[in-house]
C-alpha cells in the first residue's frame, strides 16, 4: 500500500512540475501585458484590484502602449433567514467596469471594454463587531482577488484574439 501511495504521489507531483503562466509561454502576451498602465477611480476596491493585478502581470516596461482604467461600484445587501426574519449575513456585490485604451499620438482610443461582477457573502456575528468586520474584510479581499483574476483572463483572451486576427 505504501509503495502504491508513493508511486501515486510521485506521478501527481511530476504532472504539476511543468506549469507556467500563459503569458510566459507566449511572448506577444508577455509584451502586451508588460506595456499596460493601470489607473483606477481611487476607490478602495479599485485600488485593491489594481494591487492584485500588479502582482500577477510581468514587470512594467518604460513605455506604455495601453492604459487599463478600472471603475468599481460596491453594494452591500442583507440576507434574511426564513425562520426568524433576522439578518443573518450580508452579500457584497462588486461591479467593475474595465476600459482598455490604446495610446496614440493625439489621443487615447478605447479599444475594448467589459464589465465583471462578483458576489461575495459574509456572516453577521451578533454582538461580535470585530468578528463581523474581519469577515467583511475577508469578503472584500476574496472579491478583489476573483475580480483581478477574471480581468486578467479577459485581457489575455482579448490580446490572444487580436494576435490571431493580425496573423490571418
Amino acid at each position: 500500500m505504501k509503495t502504491f501511495l508513493f508511486f501515486f504521489v510521485l506521478i501527481f507531483l511530476g504532472s504539476c512540475s511543468g506549469f507556467t503562466p500563459l503569458f510566459q509561454e507566449h511572448s506577444f502576451l508577455n509584451n502586451e501585458l508588460r506595456n499596460i498602465a493601470i489607473t483606477t477611480d481611487k476607490k478602495k476596491m479599485s485600488l485593491s484590484i489594481k494591487k492584485d493585478l500588479l502582482k500577477k502581470i510581468p514587470p512594467k516596461a518604460n513605455k506604455f502602449s495601453h492604459i487599463m482604467k478600472i471603475e468599481t461600484l460596491t453594494e452591500t445587501s442583507s440576507t434574511v433567514t426564513a425562520s426568524d426574519r433576522k439578518t443573518s449575513g450580508y452579500e457584497i456585490i462588486t461591479t467593475s467596469n474595465i476600459f482598455l485604451y490604446k495610446r496614440e499620438k493625439k489621443y487615447d482610443r478605447i479599444i475594448h471594454s467589459f464589465e465583471e461582477k462578483e458576489i461575495t457573502m459574509f456572516e453577521l456575528s451578533p454582538n461580535q463587531v470585530l468578528s463581523t468586520l474581519a469577515s467583511r474584510n475577508k469578503a472584500f479581499e476574496i472579491s478583489s482577488e476573483n475580480l483581478s483574476k477574471s480581468i486578467l483572463d479577459r485581457i489575455m483572451i482579448y490580446f490572444s484574439r487580436n494576435n490571431n486576427v493580425d496573423k490571418k
